[in-house]
């Protein structure tokens, strides 16, 4: 499974040249796209998010619509991120173990099949105990970003700039999934039949896992477990900070969500809730594409800190605002100042463990990252009906400030870690 292409042209000359800033900026994405075999794990992977990101809002408007209870609709699908939360390490570990066409495939194709017998229980109006534990299906299906991003890893370890060129781009990838998969999966429940989301979801998503499984030319080696790499990943210094830190960023994702609609229904603008998130989630698109595309280069660590300022400073204005156009150009400017976090905690991730546990490294991170946004969810919502819906902002901005100060207590720790990393093991790949 090994790959003989070599690494791209250093750093300095894609970027070096006094070239158009829009020279620059496709220059650094164009090396990705010049690799063998990438733009076909690229395109599989992308597919196979796509329809994942559907199948939460899908699962509960089939639900919903079926059996005529949103709170039933809503505790099913919180079995199936728990046991997601519960069993993503250990399945980042079995594929670190035997690799990803070995463990993602067959798993992946489970958890369609699950996810397909809860589609028909509920057309045909099982009981409650069948449809959740046919939403456990989802708690053995495998996280495609962590698939794709030790995919590029292994093709980029000698490459730190391209690499952090190549999180970014994931980064953009996720978030448009994110932006348009919940609303046709929405779309498709209301105006074809309720299974109608979910189906699709389920197309898109066993396509794209078969196909990007099955891509053995670009898939990372299997490494020979060392004495150091014995332990669990939740081990390595630094990677539990990491964690909170995207439990903390995915908070602000969960709460805004329902903040926001909030705040544009009591200002009589129901209808704008939606555009406003649009808006945030399309300033965080922008800035990982801008991110991206900066000459970034050396110890990431030290980004931690200014990452998670600009996120808590940047998102400060959402508690002085009163009108919806207003909050609706904050929002883009904040949710633009959040994609440096996360890229950055992705790519630390890769670093601060060994080569033989990326995939269980990156899946202990992301779920930090799923767990904080049904959480802040919670919050928001909790500070909705307890506060006014401007003040219920204290809570995405609260969970700013909280990964701020953890980054500047925990930096010199995450710091240290990254150098001992480095000096094992050097750059993921």
């Amino acid at each position: 499974m090994s790959s003989s292409w070599a690494p791209p042209l250093p750093p300095s000359s894609v970027t070096s040249g006094s070239g158009s800033p829009l020279s620059s900026f496709t220059s650094a994405y164009g090396v990705l796209f010049r690799i063998p075999g990438a733009r076909r794990f690229m395109l599989t992977a992308y597919l196979a998010r796509f329809g994942a990101a559907m199948m939460g809002v899908s699962i509960i408007a089939m639900l919903s619509t079926r059996r005529g209870s949103y709170g039933l609709a809503g505790a099913i699908s919180s079995v199936g991120l728990v046991g997601m939360a519960l069993a993503g390490p250990s399945i980042g570990r079995l594929i670190d173990r035997h690799g990803q066409r070995r463990v993602a495939l067959p798993l992946g194709l489970v958890s369609v099949g699950a996810l397909g017998i809860l589609l028909v229980a509920t057309r045909l109006d099982a009981p409650v105990w069948l449809l959740v534990l046919a939403n456990l299906g989802n708690a053995v299906m495998p996280q495609v970003g962590t698939l794709v991003r030790a995919r590029w890893a292994h093709l980029l370890g000698g490459d730190p700039r391209s690499l952090h060129t190549a999180n970014s781009f994931e980064q953009v990838a996720e978030e448009s999934c994110f932006m348009l998969g919940p609303a046709l999966g929405g779309a498709l429940a209301t105006l074809v039949f309720p299974e109608a989301g979910l189906l699709v979801a389920l197309v898109l998503y066993a396509v794209g896992v078969v196909g990007l499984t099955v891509q053995t030319s670009t898939e990372p080696p299997i490494h020979e477990v060392h004495e150091h790499h014995a332990g669990r990943a939740w081990r390595a210094p630094g990677l539990l900070l990491l964690a909170v830190t995207l439990a903390l960023t995915g908070a602000i994702f969960g709460s805004m969500d329902i903040v926001t609609l909030a705040f544009a229904e009591a200002h009589d603008a129901k209808s704008f809730g939606g555009v406003a998130l649009g808006m945030f989630a399309g300033g965080s698109l922008i800035g990982s594409l801008v991110y991206g595309a900066l000459p970034i280069t050396g110890a990431i660590a030290r980004r931690l800190r200014w990452g998670t300022a600009a996120m808590f400073v940047l998102l400060l204005p959402v508690l002085l605002v009163d009108h919806v156009w207003t909050f609706a150009l904050v929002a883009l400017v904040a949710g633009g100042a959040i994609a440096p976090t996360l890229i950055t905690s992705t790519m630390l991730a890769q670093r601060l463990v060994p080569p033989s546990q990326i995939n269980e490294g990156m899946t202990i991170v992301m779920t930090g990252l799923l767990l904080g946004v049904s959480a802040g969810s919670f919050a928001g919502g909790s500070a909705v009906e307890t506060l006014d819906a401007s003040r219920a902002f204290l809570v995405p901005c609260g969970a700013a400030l909280v990964a701020f100060v953890l980054a500047l207590v925990g930096g010199g720790r995450v710091s240290r870690a990254e150098r001992r990393a480095l000096s094992l093991w050097g750059s993921p790949g």
